[in-house]
């Protein structure tokens, strides 16, 4: 792949609905934590009287899509590489000449981007050949989803499928894989998503819509980047580093990533506490910090759906800092 022949294909996922809560009237502070294909920063840049607006992303190929951006808004924009878990560290390693902690607007986009899928290198697609890869980079470790199907016990995968991917049929998808790879090693996306299509009921198949190698798929990525630890510390930091009536935006894609952030923000907000396995017991006499703007998620429309069906399923909440 020559980068600089790399075509920005990535669509920003409820991009009206976000900037409908940004405040127009002042100069405002911004960090985009998912830059991706620059989406929401462009809009933002474009629309908004910004001050600064700091993105983050792990991969480093967000750099290519971010270069546009860097010499338009001198001064206004930059793009550091690394895990938004890290958030903190990074907007102090922030190089500008402005002194900013504190921030109007925080924004994640946890899905993945249409330029991570679209290349097949990558090894994030089920519906194109390539490598059996899905790191997405910034990783403490170089682990690959090859890694994972080709030396880890038939146990370790299934509960990987099951607990990621909440995938019913993890233990034969899992017994499927053991049994291929004594034949030879699984390469390829497409060798591995054939596979689980065989491990499945035909019945089941047949009445889901969705791919049957979608949750696998899924599973692998979240448990290789480990992307729910990374969100549940990035949730914490990225409230500390609101200002007074800041508001914090997710957009999330998937039911593991939605219970962490509503958990979140019912904790934050003085909720009930609800038990998560997903999420580390927190105290319930917790000082309120936080308050609720989207009492129910947001979901993109229909006209939305219809021009990118990636957006189907996403979920957007924001909450608002309390002074």
């Amino acid at each position: 792949m020559l980068l600089n022949k790399t075509i920005n294909k990535h669509q920003p996922v409820l991009l009206d609905e976000i900037k409908a809560f940004i405040p127009a009237e002042k100069e405002i502070n911004v960090i985009d934590a998912t830059f991706g294909g620059g989406g929401y920063s462009r809009s933002i840049l474009q629309d908004f009287n910004v001050n600064q607006l700091i993105a983050i992303d792990r991969d480093p190929i967000s750099k290519i899509f971010s270069r546009e951006l860097e010499k338009k808004y001198l001064g206004k924009f930059n793009l550091i590489n690394g895990c938004f878990s890290q958030i903190d560290k990074l907007v102090n390693l922030n190089h500008t000449k402005k002194n900013i902690n504190k921030f109007d607007i925080i924004i994640f986009d946890l899905g993945l981007s249409s330029n991570q899928l679209e290349d097949p290198q990558r090894g994030f697609s089920f519906l194109k050949e390539g490598p059996l890869n899905m790191n997405m980079g910034m990783s403490k470790s170089n682990l690959l989803a090859s890694d994972i199907i080709n030396n880890f016990s038939e146990n370790k995968i299934a509960d990987i499928i099951f607990k990621y991917g909440e995938e019913r049929n993890a233990k034969k998808i899992a017994r499927s894989i053991i049994k291929c790879r004594k034949l030879k090693i699984i390469k390829t996306t497409l060798e591995l998503a054939k596979l689980i299509t065989r491990s499945i009921p035909n019945l089941r198949s047949k009445k889901n819509k969705t791919n049957p190698a979608t949750k696998t798929f899924q599973a692998l990525r979240i448990y290789i980047n480990d992307e729910l630890n990374e969100l549940k510390l990035a949730l914490n930091k990225s409230h500390n580093l609101l200002s007074p009536k800041g508001k914090l935006m997710i957009v999330s894609f998937q039911s593991l990533e939605d219970k962490i952030v509503k958990d979140f923000f019912n904790h934050k907000s003085g909720k009930r506490w609800r038990s998560s396995r997903h999420y580390p017991e927190l105290p319930d006499n917790g000082q309120i910090t936080l308050k609720i703007i989207t009492k129910k998620p947001i979901r993109p429309n229909d006209s939305e759906i219809l021009n990118n069906p990636r957006s189907r399923s996403a979920k957007l909440r924001v909450g608002e800092k309390i002074n």
